[in-house]
């Protein structure tokens, strides 16, 4: 016998609608499929079972193998998502990156029609204030689309507050339980060390990371925001790190990684591009392990690198000295001195920054070019 159960904000909380399915199961209702129009959940009777359930959001018509071989089975698939169960508890968990993309992103557009709605009723009440405190009086119109204007207004402030705050609790869960998690720290952390723009030049920290274990530092955790590195003090060793720069992650991205060795240090992720340090320990028998073997795959990561970090400031330099160029051009026909001269201050100190990135950017990608010449 098939039941099928409405569940309209299913999307918004993945960790809650996964509970849910584990919960039908456990009660004999295992799903079957879904309508992700309708939002409707096909259930078959069935015994109880001891499911683990995950919403998988893929970018590509592809059901990772390192998945399939850990026990996960694919359920059903509807557009790009995908559902997933495992008998009894995985020993290996699923992305929840492409998920938390994609939810952020419904959560941003969300949370600027409802910034837009507040602004909208805000000004309308200040000016109905005013037209009253300055003794003016108002007058009902009365219109057959009323009726209307009521019921999408209420529909409005109903279901953009409601799905805000239900993608924003979502949001905070997925970052609660990461998908892949890094190593935890076994030493006390003796000491931490600040690297605020290695995103430009990637090699370098590479190769100041593996100084650094070199010395018998050894790297125990990065900040969320990849900037702030904590050390403990240990033996010597020779570990090969990586810095590996994605537009967007791949299905298997993780996997594929982690089955040759590599350990997950740091991932940033966002909504166009996210930043993975990766690592791995080998003696002096061994050749260094490299993240990318391929001198085409090095030079197209280092032409990745260049364009989206660095190349986005060049445009931005140019147009400050061009404004720079303007303002110097006004004082010196006789304008305001005063402000403008501080114009110019601010603006070379953003030329100076912004160049240095672009140069940065370009240094890498020169020294890339080079080493595999």
């Amino acid at each position: 016998m098939t039941t099928s159960i409405f569940r309209p904000f299913w999307s918004y909380d993945p960790i809650k609608t996964e509970q849910w399915l584990e919960k039908k199961a456990s009660e004999g209702l295992v799903l079957s499929g879904f309508n992700r129009w309708s939002r409707k959940f096909h259930f078959e009777e069935d015994d109880p079972k001891n499911y683990t359930f995950r919403l998988y959001y893929e970018k590509v018509d592809h059901f990772p193998k390192a998945l399939e071989e850990s026990g996960w089975e694919s359920i059903t698939k509807e557009g790009r998502w995908r559902m997933i169960r495992h008998e009894g508890a995985a020993n290996r968990e699923p992305s929840r990156d492409h998920v938390a993309t994609r939810n952020k992103v419904h959560y941003y557009i969300f949370l600027a029609v409802l910034i837009y709605m507040l602004l909208s009723a805000g000004l309308v009440g200040i000016l109905t204030l005013s037209v009253f405190l300055g003794g003016g009086s108002a007058t009902f119109v009365p219109s057959p689309y009323w009726a209307i204007t009521i019921t999408v207004g209420l529909t409005l402030w109903t279901l953009v507050p409601y799905s805000t705050l239900k993608l924003h609790k979502g949001l905070k869960k997925l970052k609660v339980e990461p998908s892949f998690s890094t190593e935890e720290n076994s030493k006390p952390i003796t000491f931490t060390k600040w690297r605020l723009a290695w995103a430009f030049a990637p090699d370098r920290l590479e190769k100041w990371l593996e100084r650094m274990e070199q010395k018998g530092y050894q790297l125990e955790k990065v900040s969320r925001w990849g900037i702030r590195f904590s050390f403990s003090e240990g033996e010597p060793r020779m570990v090969s790190y990586a810095a590996d720069f994605q537009k967007s992650i791949e299905s298997d991205y993780f996997y594929m990684h982690s089955d040759r060795g590599w350990r997950q240090l740091f991932h940033s992720t966002s909504t166009f591009m996210s930043w993975t340090l990766w690592a791995k320990t080998y003696t002096s028998e061994e050749d260094k392990p490299q993240l990318y073997s391929d001198p085409h795959h090095k030079l197209k990561h280092a032409k990745r690198v260049t364009i989206w970090q660095g190349g986005i400031f060049l445009p931005l330099t140019i147009l400050y000295i061009g404004l720079i160029t303007t303002n110097i051009r006004t004082i010196l026909q006789g304008g305001i001195f005063d402000s403008t001269f501080w114009m110019v201050v601010v603006q070379t100190i953003v030329v100076i920054e912004f160049g240095y990135f672009s140069v940065r950017s370009f240094m890498y990608y020169w020294r890339v070019r080079k080493s595999i010449q």
